[in-house]
């Protein structure tokens, strides 16, 4: 039985589901809190609840309640943990946990810990070289999406056999409705969790710079209030009120996503983005800043890349675009399809669970 871990259950399922269901001759449990156990029964064929706190994760409960999960798993059975925070929870909780398992961890993003904030500055002299003694010896090989993530892993870290390089959590390509041609007005759409790092308050200034040019604006996602960077409820009220934005919630891409024309992401960091690829492979147009996650959409057509962060580099993109005819790429969706199908990543999580 291969485990996977996760401080949240859409973790598993939107991300992770599809890999599962494309690995054969293995069984998964997931271990996660459980807010959607149709959803996860679907992909696992047993489901552990994590009883933890998402906006603070590092509660002692949290930490208290993994610990009790692990003592119940089978001695040396894989154990897959996914994003850095529940990869520090679970270095935290196997200090207290005499079986041995065969770990991995997926960095999907570096997170705070390796931003510029200040305080995150000030913390990592003395959390980084704790942080890389412990994920070293307790990790039998640690996964990144991006090579700059890796790369700067590395540079903290002598371990360098132990890292791979998988890119993307994959799509599955067989689900999505594709785009057939653009509208005859441009439908610009933000699609992610309403968080202020995914960039939704620049998106509304943007939409609001260009409420009087022929370009339709939409926003697709709901709010996280797990997350610290989520809008609040009141914030989502204030949202709803704009007359130059169509909030549409919470969407299903893979149904809806064709619908609209070119897709809008101001999101600071990401390890790699799962709706820009999604919306390359059903025919979008793209306009992104550059980040680690964002960058390969630099190997696509119908696609911009902008940086550093500035509305009106976005608002000229925008403006340009409604002046060109445009068409989805069929090179986008074989390349997509290639590189970073669900069965593709599928194949390289399996080698690595057979070769542990």
């Amino acid at each position: 039985m291969i485990n996977y871990i996760a401080h949240w259950d859409w973790i598993l399922t939107k991300s992770r589901g599809s890999i599962v269901e494309s690995i054969e001759d293995h069984e998964f449990r997931s271990i996660c809190p459980i807010d959607n156990k149709a959803m996860l029964s679907r992909y696992y064929k047993d489901s552990i609840d994590w009883e933890i706190n998402r906006k603070n994760s590092f509660r002692l409960n949290g930490i208290f309640n993994l610990i009790k999960i692990l003592r119940t798993l089978e001695d040396n059975s894989i154990v897959h943990v996914f994003t850095l925070k529940s990869g520090f929870i679970y270095i935290i909780s196997k200090l207290f946990v005499k079986k041995e398992f065969k770990a991995i961890l997926s960095i999907t993003g570096l997170g705070y810990l390796f931003s510029q904030k200040a305080s995150a500055k000030m913390l990592k002299t003395f959390l980084r070289p704790v942080f890389y003694l412990c994920i070293n010896k307790i990790y039998e090989v640690i996964i990144f999406q991006n090579v700059d993530d890796q790369n700067t892993f590395l540079d903290y870290s002598k371990f360098k056999n132990k890292t791979e390089l998988i890119k993307s959590s994959g799509i599955d390509t067989e689900k999505y409705e594709l785009k057939n041609k653009f509208n005859n007005t441009l439908k610009v759409i933000s699609a992610s969790r309403l968080l202020k790092d995914k960039g939704i308050n620049k998106f509304t200034e943007l939409a609001k710079s260009l409420q009087d040019s022929d370009l339709e604006f939409f926003i697709a996602g709901d709010v996280d209030l797990g997350n610290p960077e989520s809008l609040n409820e009141s914030e989502l009220e204030e949202l709803k009120k704009l007359n130059y934005i169509n909030y549409l919630g919470f969407i299903d891409v893979e149904k809806e996503i064709h619908k609209y024309d070119v897709l809008v992401s101001l999101s600071t960091h990401e390890g790699f983005s799962r709706i820009l690829l999604e919306s390359s492979f059903v025919g979008l147009y793209i306009v992104s800043l550059e980040n680690n996650g964002t960058k390969f959409i630099s190997e696509l057509e119908n696609s911009e890349l902008i940086t550093p962060l500035r509305i009106d580099s976005f608002i000229k993109v925008l403006e340009n675009l409604k002046e060109n005819e445009l068409e989805p790429s069929s090179k986008n969706r074989e390349f997509i399809r290639k590189n970073f199908s669900s069965n593709e990543v599928a194949k390289q999580f399996k080698n690595i669970y057979e070769r542990i």
